[in-house]
C-alpha cells in the first residue's frame, strides 16, 4: 500500500507536469514542410507578432523553421527577419518560438526595391504539403526524395534592366545520389525545374522524351532575352535548345543563346545578318508554344516516310515569304541512311516544314524519293488549288492562276494588304512570294479579281472533259501535250487593263494550252465560265 508521502510526491509531479504543459504553446510543429498546414500557421504567428499587415520579401521554409523577410520601418527597401523555429523537446513535449525582428541589408540588385514585396494572401501557404508532393513527383528521382528547403520570392528579370517579376516558389529536392530544383507560380502550380543533376537528365533526349521541361526552358530564356520580337529562330537538339536573336546593342547582328537543364548561357560569338534580314519580322518568345512539339515531330516523321533515317534537329522560325500573315513554321531536318530494303554508303538530307500546330506544309524529300506527280493531272490540279485556298484564306482574291506540270504561278491581292497585288510561286517546296512583278500586274484592278470558289465549275471531271475536247478541237494527238491551265477573268491581259480575249459574262475563263516537245509548236482553246469555246488558236 502506498504511503501518504509517496502519494504526495506523485501528486506534486503530476501537478508540475500540468503546469509545464499549460505554459507551452497549444501546438508545436513537427515539420513545417511535411505537416499539412504548419507553414501557414507559422506565417500566422509571425503576422500576429508583427502587429501589422506584413509586406513580405522572402519566405524560407525547412522542416525545423520558417524564416520571413518583411519590409522594415526605418528606410524604404529595408528588411527585417522574423523566424518561427521548433525548439528542443522539454520534458518530452516539443515547443517552438517566434523571434524577431532582426535587421537585414536591403536587396541591392533591383533599383526599385519596393516592387519586390508581396503579402501572405498572395501565396498558397496552406498548400505546402500538396506542392511538395507534386514537386517530388515532377523531379522523379530514382531513390526516395525529400524537400530540403522551400524559398518563395519574386523572381528577378535581368533584361532590359533588373526588375522584379512574378512570385515564384523554389523547392530544393534531394536524395542520396541526386538533386533537383522545382519552380512553381504563386498558387503552387509547377512551371518547370532544373533537373540537370538527375539520372533522368543524363538519359534525357528531347526528341524521344516528351516530358522534358519545355515551359521552364521558355521561362529561363525569357528571363535573359526578354519578350521583344527579336528571335530569328529557335532550334531543338537532343539535350539543348538554341536561340538565335538580334544582338541587344549591335545592329544588323545576331547572337546565340543556349538552354539546357542547367540553365541559359550566351555565346561570345556574334554573326552579321544577311542584307535585309533586320527588316523581316521576328519571333517573340512569349508567342512560342512548345506543347505541340510531340505532334510536330510525329507528323514530320510520318511525312518523311523512311524508317532508315535520323532526325537531326527541329527549327522554328517566322515564315513571311508566303501569302497572308507571317506564320510560325517548324523545319524538321532528317538524313536518310538508305531506302527501305537497301544499303547505301551515302546519306541524303531533307526536311519537312510544318505549322506550329503540326500541319505539314512542305516535304523537301531527297531527290531519289521526290514524288513524281504531274500538277496538270486534273485531280492534282484541284488538290493543289485547295491547298492554295487554305493558305491564302477563304476571302482571298486572285487575278490569275497559271498551272504547269510542276509548279503554279499566282497573281493575287495580298491577303493582309487590300489593294496591293503580288506575284507568288508555288511548287513542291511550298508557296513563296516572288521578288519581281510586272508594272501592269502590280496595278490594282478589282474588276480582274475572283475568289477560289469561282472555280467550282472547273472540277477535276470538267478539266478532264475540256482537256480532251482541246486535243480534238486542235486536231492533234500524241505529238503534243498539255502544257498549261490558266484561270483568269479574261485571257491575255494588256497594259491598259483590258483582255485580248475578254470574258463574255465577266466570270472566270480557262485557257488550255498544248505544246510540242520542242516548245515552239503550240495551240490553245479558251473556255467561258460555262465551258463554251470563246477563242481558238490552232497550232
Amino acid at each position: 500500500m502506498a504511503t501518504a508521502s509517496s502519494m504526495r510526491r506523485a501528486f506534486l509531479a503530476a501537478w508540475l507536469a500540468l503546469v509545464l504543459l499549460a505554459s507551452l504553446p497549444a501546438y508545436a510543429a513537427e515539420g513545417y514542410i511535411g505537416t499539412p498546414g504548419d507553414a501557414a500557421r507559422a506565417a500566422g504567428l509571425i503576422a500576429e507578432a508583427l502587429g501589422r499587415k506584413a509586406q513580405v520579401h522572402t519566405i524560407r521554409i525547412t522542416e525545423k523553421d520558417v524564416t520571413v523577410l518583411v519590409r522594415g520601418d526605418a528606410r524604404p527597401g529595408d528588411v527585417e527577419e522574423w523566424k518561427v523555429r521548433t525548439a528542443n523537446r522539454f520534458f518530452f513535449f516539443p515547443s517552438e518560438g517566434v523571434s524577431g525582428p532582426s535587421a537585414k541589408p536591403a536587396p541591392a540588385i533591383v533599383a526599385d526595391p519596393a516592387a519586390g514585396f508581396f503579402s501572405f494572401d498572395d501565396i498558397a501557404l496552406n498548400k505546402v504539403s500538396e506542392v511538395v508532393g507534386r514537386a517530388i513527383a515532377y523531379a522523379r528521382l530514382q531513390d526516395t526524395a525529400t524537400i530540403q528547403t522551400i524559398e518563395i520570392a519574386r523572381r528577378v528579370n535581368l533584361l532590359p534592366t533588373p526588375a522584379y517579376g512574378d512570385i515564384r516558389w523554389t523547392l530544393y529536392v534531394s536524395s542520396p545520389r541526386e538533386t533537383a530544383t522545382v519552380y512553381t507560380d504563386a498558387a503552387g502550380t509547377i512551371i518547370g525545374g532544373d533537373l540537370s543533376n538527375t539520372v533522368r537528365a543524363r538519359n534525357m533526349d528531347f526528341y524521344k522524351d516528351d516530358d522534358w521541361p519545355k515551359e521552364a526552358a521558355l521561362e529561363s530564356l525569357i528571363s535573359v532575352i526578354g519578350t521583344r520580337p527579336i528571335v530569328r529562330d529557335i532550334t531543338i537538339y537532343p539535350k539543348s535548345v538554341q536561340v538565335k536573336a538580334d544582338h541587344p546593342t549591335l545592329p544588323e547582328t545576331t547572337v546565340g543563346y543556349s538552354w539546357d537543364l542547367s540553365g541559359v548561357t550566351r555565346s561570345a560569338i556574334t554573326s552579321p545578318m544577311f542584307p535585309g534580314t533586320a527588316q523581316e519580322p521576328a519571333l517573340s518568345l512569349a508567342d512560342i508554344d512548345l506543347a505541340p512539339l510531340a505532334k510536330v515531330r510525329d507528323n514530320a516523321i510520318k511525312a518523311w516516310g523512311n524508317e532508315k533515317s535520323s532526325l537531326n534537329y527541329l527549327m522554328l522560325r517566322l515564315f513571311s515569304e508566303g501569302p497572308g500573315k507571317p506564320e510560325q513554321r517548324w523545319t524538321v531536318h532528317f538524313t536518310d541512311w538508305g531506302q527501305p530494303g537497301e544499303l547505301t554508303l551515302f546519306s541524303n538530307g531533307g526536311s519537312i516544314e510544318l505549322t506550329a500546330d503540326g500541319t505539314v506544309r512542305v516535304a523537301n524529300l531527297p531527290a531519289a524519293r521526290q514524288p513524281k506527280r504531274n500538277w496538270l493531272d486534273p485531280k492534282t490540279t484541284r488538290e493543289t488549288l485547295a491547298a492554295v485556298s487554305e493558305q491564302f484564306g477563304k476571302n482571298a482574291r486572285f487575278s490569275e492562276i497559271s498551272v504547269n506540270n510542276d509548279s503554279m504561278r499566282i497573281l493575287a491581292e495580298v491577303p493582309d494588304t487590300p489593294g496591293k497585288m503580288r506575284d507568288y510561286n508555288a511548287n513542291d517546296r511550298g508557296i513563296t512570294a516572288s521578288s519581281m512583278i510586272m508594272p501592269w500586274d502590280a496595278e490594282f484592278r478589282p474588276e480582274r479579281l475572283y475568289r477560289m470558289d469561282d472555280l467550282a465549275f472547273f472540277s477535276a471531271e470538267k478539266l478532264n472533259e475540256l482537256t480532251a475536247r482541246t486535243f480534238t478541237r486542235l486536231k492533234v494527238g500524241s505529238d503534243m501535250a498539255l502544257s498549261r491551265y490558266t484561270f483568269s477573268i479574261g485571257q491575255l491581259p494588256t497594259p491598259d487593263g483590258s483582255f485580248m480575249v475578254p470574258s463574255p459574262d465577266g466570270k472566270v475563263t480557262l485557257e488550255i494550252r498544248l505544246e510540242g516537245p520542242d516548245g515552239w509548236k503550240g495551240g490553245r482553246v479558251t473556255y467561258s465560265s460555262t465551258g463554251e469555246e470563246i477563242d481558238v488558236v490552232m497550232p
